[in-house]
């Protein structure tokens, strides 16, 4: 991985323990086994270990949320979440001095336990005359209000997408100077239109991440 920091930050919160938002299903889409679940898993744990290991070494523990397609409309889980759920286990891992706590993102950080109905839908769904492809819907919109729910908490918060989508949240959640921002994505520094004003932000970084999955 290679990371680029667009401006001097400041030094990071004092916390010892930070949360990252990911969005999977936006870095990893439309997994088609098992086993590329756990690729897709394990390129997440290695971009944002990376990351906390170049830019806030002083984090020891790191609660790893992961957001996507999740929840159909009936309640019922998507595939691509039985897969993940078999998985978590093996990234439950304390290493090189960084303990992370992953877990599947079905609720709300605001109102955790209350599970969120349809994060995953067909697009027929919407659209009679669309072929029957998945899509997710609101995980946009859940990783936003989540980011501004641990800012306030004051907790140091990693953003992981390529979405510009999380642009927004990620600027309110560091709206405060003495709260800390990172955002991890694809694109080389340079590779949204809005970077250049970003670097107005000194406390946030944004990082490149290669080396993610394809299937």
């Amino acid at each position: 991985m290679t990371s680029s920091a667009v401006a001097a930050v400041p030094q990071p919160d004092k916390e010892s323990s930070a949360v990252a938002i990911v969005d999977f299903s936006n870095l990893c889409p439309g997994p088609r086994s098992d086993t590329d679940m756990y690729n897709g898993l394990d390129a997440v744990d290695r971009v944002v270990r990376e990351a906390l290991k170049a830019h806030w070494p002083h984090i020891t523990d790191l609660q790893l949320r992961l957001y996507g397609g999740w929840i159909a409309r009936n309640g019922r889980s998507t595939r691509h979440w039985e897969w993940a759920l078999v998985h978590l286990a093996a990234f439950r891992t304390r290493r090189d001095g960084l303990r992370v706590e992953p877990e599947l993102a079905d609720s709300s950080a605001w109102r955790l336990g209350t599970r969120i109905l349809g994060t995953f839908r067909a697009a027929y769904e919407a659209d009679a005359s669309e072929p029957n492809r998945a899509a997710q819907k609101m995980v946009d919109g859940l990783m936003v209000a989540d980011s501004l729910r641990y800012s306030l908490e004051g907790k140091p918060t990693i953003l992981v997408s390529d979405d510009d989508d999380v642009l927004p949240g990620l600027l309110a959640a560091a709206d405060r100077s003495t709260r800390t921002m990172m955002w991890i994505r694809k694109r080389p520094l340079g590779g949204s239109c809005n970077d250049e004003w970003l670097k107005l932000h000194p406390n946030i970084t944004i990082c490149h991440a290669s080396g993610w999955p394809t299937w």
